[in-house]
């Protein structure tokens, strides 16, 4: 073992996004010193970008029920029961951190889990809805939500209260251990030179996930190729430098995601606007169709931001190769003036605000136009070189006539609800290239009930946790608001367990 440490601290917490804060100040609270190490310029990760509502739970046993049935087999029960039991105490858990900066704080009764299983009732979620004196972070000049901010800065007082360091562009690069295995401390990079870090009790990874990491999109997940939103930060580090040690995998096809935009000014992907559980009233006004001109999925599912993807990733092998990738939404004028078909997220240098009525982006050629769908099918063969001249303009057009004649029936094929179809029949026409995009993934080490990560036996790595969606509960299906309601429980349980490890020597 490294014999000469330049830091050391009883947990040393890798990532400062919601679950590392929440880790950071459970530890903090429970007796240790704490360090936070945060690759980036700023905290936040892909966090403090979301709407803000945390998931929680008034009865933990429907609980219980509802989570085992969208883990679908692939998580154990002792990890499920866990998780419930942690919803349980989100609520109290964020109004007792809201008596330091006199936040206010509503519950939201009436957001029920997405999934028609039993137990779905128990669920709601609560947001921050105002902190006095506070307005905005100065470095992010547009983001999706207030509540989602103002979450992320509920966490970061509580931090800054305790007096916490945490040390910004400062990268952990692996994990150091002793003769035994057991997990000591981590090297990072700060300041253009090499920093040894001792944990004298237990490192916690909240490093996020793989979302900007091309290398592991193409290892673990099926389509090619996806596009993110989250921070370009987030590439796996913690996964990496976990496997380094001993640790297996799991969950690393889930992906959050949906389909969107990806335009070549930015590394950033855009998502389209309809977000949150799904409307069944809210009119959407395109369809989604493949290469050649077919329509092939629902473009509205339960939760629109989650499994949107999914359809898209089919391989053929006759082609050879993704006849879905990229697809193409197809509206008309009434659907242009009904609002912005995209909706970027907010990146300190890569802000965008999309136009109320899709016209800059008609001018930036991300979405094109023609006064019959036949000669749209051709402006897309001349437009998109992704297409490699495959739009056949008959199939299209019979795909827009078949949809016109579901929209006046109200029965959709793909099970998409009545009240979100409307005609495409008013000129001219428009399409835009979509694309597979992750809001963030799921995948990473294996851990248990106490957020301890495990190696391929299912032996805990000592003094080794991982935290939030470094390694996610979801496995299956997710469900909305869950991974913020996973950051507080995760980071609650692994900051406790963290603190309580005995002082090494």
């Amino acid at each position: 073992m490294r014999n000469r440490w330049d830091i050391e601290t009883d947990v040393l917490v890798v990532g400062y996004g919601l679950a590392g804060g929440v880790a950071a100040i459970v530890a903090h609270d429970e007796g240790a010193k704490v360090l936070i190490l945060e690759k980036g310029q700023y905290p936040g990760g892909c966090s403090i970008l979301a709407g803000g509502a945390v998931k929680c739970v008034d009865d933990v046993e429907a609980a219980v029920e509802y989570l085992t049935a969208i883990s679908g087999g692939r998580v154990g029960a002792d990890l499920i029961r866990a998780f419930a039991e942690g919803l349980a105490h989100n609520e109290a858990f964020i109004h007792a951190l809201a008596a330091t900066c006199g936040a206010e704080i509503r519950r939201q009764p009436t957001t029920p889990a997405v999934y028609p299983y039993p137990g779905r009732d128990t669920f709601f979620t609560v947001r921050v809805y105002k902190i006095p004196g506070f307005a905005g972070f100065p470095w992010m000049t547009c983001y999706n939500k207030p509540t989602g901010v103002n979450l992320f800065k509920l966490i970061a007082t509580n931090v800054e209260a305790r007096s916490i360091e945490a040390m910004f562009s400062s990268p952990a690069q692996r994990l150091e251990t002793d003769e035994r295995g057991v997990v000591v401390g981590a090297i990072a990079e700060s300041e253009g030179r090499e920093v040894a870090v001792r944990a004298r009790r237990a490192v916690i990874l909240a490093t996020g996930g793989f979302e900007q990491n091309e290398w592991l999109h193409k290892q673990y997940l099926q389509g090619s190729p996806f596009y993110s939103m989250a921070p370009l930060t987030h590439t796996g580090d913690g996964i990496l430098m976990a496997q380094k040690v001993g640790a297996a995998l799991w969950h690393m096809w889930h992906v959050h995601g949906a389909y969107g935009f990806k335009s070549p000014d930015s590394p950033i992907a855009y998502r389209h606007p309809f977000g949150g559980p799904r409307n069944p009233r809210h009119k959407m006004p395109w369809i989604v169709v493949d290469k050649f001109g077919s329509r092939y999925m629902n473009e509205y599912p339960p939760a629109p931001q989650d499994t949107g993807h999914r359809p898209m990733e089919l391989f053929d092998p006759d082609l050879p190769g993704y006849p879905r990738i990229p697809s193409y939404i197809i509206f008309d004028e009434l659907g242009r003036r009904m609002g912005p078909i995209g909706k970027p997220l907010a990146f300190p240098g890569y802000e965008y605000e999309w136009s109320r009525d899709n016209s800059r982006e008609l001018d930036r050629g991300w979405i094109i136009q023609a006064d019959s769908i036949v000669d749209l099918a051709t402006a897309i063969r001349q437009h998109f070189p992704q297409n490699e001249q495959k739009m056949d303009a008959l199939r299209l057009e019979a795909t827009i006539e078949t949809w016109n004649s579901h929209v006046e029936t109200g029965v959709d094929p793909f099970r998409r609800p009545a009240g979100t179809m409307m005609p495409i029949a008013k000129s001219p026409y428009y399409a835009a290239e979509v694309w597979p995009i992750i809001v963030n993934t799921q995948g990473g080490p294996i851990h248990n009930a106490g957020q301890q990560v495990l190696d391929p036996f299912g032996q805990p790595i000592p003094r080794l946790y991982a935290v939030g969606e470094l390694g996610s509960f979801f496995g299956h299906l997710y469900e909305l608001a869950g991974n913020l309601g996973e950051c507080l429980l995760s980071g609650r349980i692994a900051g406790r367990n963290a603190a309580a490890e005995v002082v090494s020597d």
